[in-house]
């Protein structure tokens, strides 16, 4: 098959930038990604812990399934969504490991105190304040990420911080689980959070703030990133709306996220009601073969994409299309299956997917944002996501479950998450959409305000 001349074009470009600074691989380069990675891994952990013990806290605290809902959706992404604005603003313009690092530090003093909620309402402060300090991760640590490493390296880069989900699902999943067992599900939020506010203060004193823009200058006679005038508000949103490539991937995305945050919010409660497995049981089988299947996802995603764009540069809208729909097959399959290792296969199927797609649409956002709006670009993105995604599915799951209840009983947890399932398939063709403007929108966010 003859090499797309597009692909030629893009790796020509790249190497010229990897010409003219290094961007690979360095001791301080490894170390900082090591760590944004396990702010990854945390910012994920702590979100989606609340699911993982809900039979314990429902049982102790008397919730519903609707509060469920509500706790991980409403209560934490209306905070999340909208603190991410502000704090992308500042992180344009300021130190994004110093952004990074304080609200690592203050979601996990957030999570600390979880471990002392006695009621419905605490809890749902709790929430509130730890999706403002999480608001702070993944936008900062994607525009710093895009700063140490250049055009060549990031996908490698790119795929590694995103395994920090898969890190979570291999050690501490599996850890909570039985802490919960046999400590309490207090005992899990107070080590947890401990644990990362430890992190969050060596971040801060041993990561350095790399130069902004240093890898996105057209030539060397061209003005440093971090010396040209601020953007504003307006025009920085304005920018982002019209490019349509961003529209259709945030679109995609989002749909996404509403079928993935389902399953993952109430898969262990599923498995609890419908199948009689601990929360134990559960979290030693199925963390780590989620685990080690997103670890494989997550660093074969960007090497996968490199040779298919050495053929035909479309690759990169194919393959996260085709990610998708393998997320709601492998949901089905962990849904219908009534043996605890098919359920575990689909388990790990749906992992390697969605951490195969989570990089490689970064590394397509990356491309139509400007540096100096790249933060501010990844938390409108990450806004939209949140009010679509992360509200509508575990909300529309726990409402479905306490409608349905009375018909189906334990079963009407299956039948909600089969609806939501099937909507990881209707975000591929918005996904092939994007690509049909990406190459005007990226030329257009190389040339924006020069």
């Amino acid at each position: 098959m003859p090499v797309d001349s597009r692909a030629q074009e893009g790796n020509g470009a790249a190497a010229g930038l990897s010409a003219r600074a290094p961007g690979g691989w360095t001791l301080g380069s490894i170390y900082a990604l090591g760590m944004l990675t396990l702010v990854y891994a945390f910012n994920y952990f702590d979100r989606l812990l609340i699911s993982l013990l809900f039979p314990f806290i429902q049982k102790d605290l008397d919730l519903t399934d609707t509060q469920l809902g509500l706790l991980t959706g409403l209560i934490f992404v209306l905070v999340y969504s909208f603190m991410g604005i502000p704090i992308a603003r500042i992180a344009d313009r300021k130190s994004r490991k110093v952004i990074i690092g304080l609200g690592f530090s203050f979601w996990s003093l957030m999570t600390v105190l979880t471990g002392f909620a006695q009621n419905f309402w605490h809890l749902a402060a709790t929430r509130f304040l730890m999706g403002a300090g999480e608001a702070a991760g993944t936008p900062s640590s994607t525009s710093m990420l895009s700063d140490l490493f250049n055009p060549m390296k990031r996908p490698i880069a790119f795929s590694i911080m995103v395994s920090g989900t898969s890190l979570s699902s291999l050690v501490l999943t599996p850890a909570a689980g039985w802490i919960a067992e046999i400590h309490g599900w207090r005992t899990v939020y107070w080590l947890a959070g401990s644990i990362g506010m430890v992190l969050g203060l060596l971040l801060l004193t041993t990561v350095k703030e790399p130069l902004r823009g240093q890898f996105d200058k057209r030539d060397e006679a061209e003005q440093p990133m971090a010396e040209l005038e601020k953007p504003a508000f307006r025009e920085s949103l304005a920018f982002m709306l019209r490019q349509r490539t961003f529209i259709f991937i945030t679109l995609s995305a989002s749909l996404l996220i509403i079928s993935f945050y389902a399953y993952t919010v109430w898969g262990t409660t599923f498995l609890v009601r419908v199948h009689q497995i601990s929360v134990g049981e559960s979290a030693s089988v199925l963390g780590p073969v989620r685990g080690i299947c997103g670890l494989a996802g997550g660093l074969t995603g960007g090497v996968v994409l490199a040779r298919l764009m050495r053929r035909d540069t479309r690759w990169q809208f194919w393959l996260p299309t085709i990610c998708f729909v393998i997320v709601g097959l492998a949901q089905y399959l962990f849904l219908y299956s009534s043996d605890l290792w098919v359920i575990a296969i689909g388990a790990g199927i749906d992992s390697f997917a969605v951490t195969m797609a989570v990089p490689l649409i970064s590394l397509l956002l990356v491309q139509v944002m400007p540096p100096e709006i790249r933060t501010f670009g990844m938390a409108f993105y990450l806004l939209a996501n949140s009010m679509l995604g992360d509200i509508m599915g575990p909300l529309a799951v726990g409402l479905m479950n306490d409608s349905f209840g009375a018909i189906w009983g334990d079963e009407a947890i299956r039948y909600s998450m089969s609806i939501t399932a099937a909507v990881a398939v209707v975000a591929g063709p918005f996904m092939l959409l994007a690509g049909r403007y990406l190459e005007a929108d990226a030329e257009t966010a190389r040339n924006w305000r020069r």
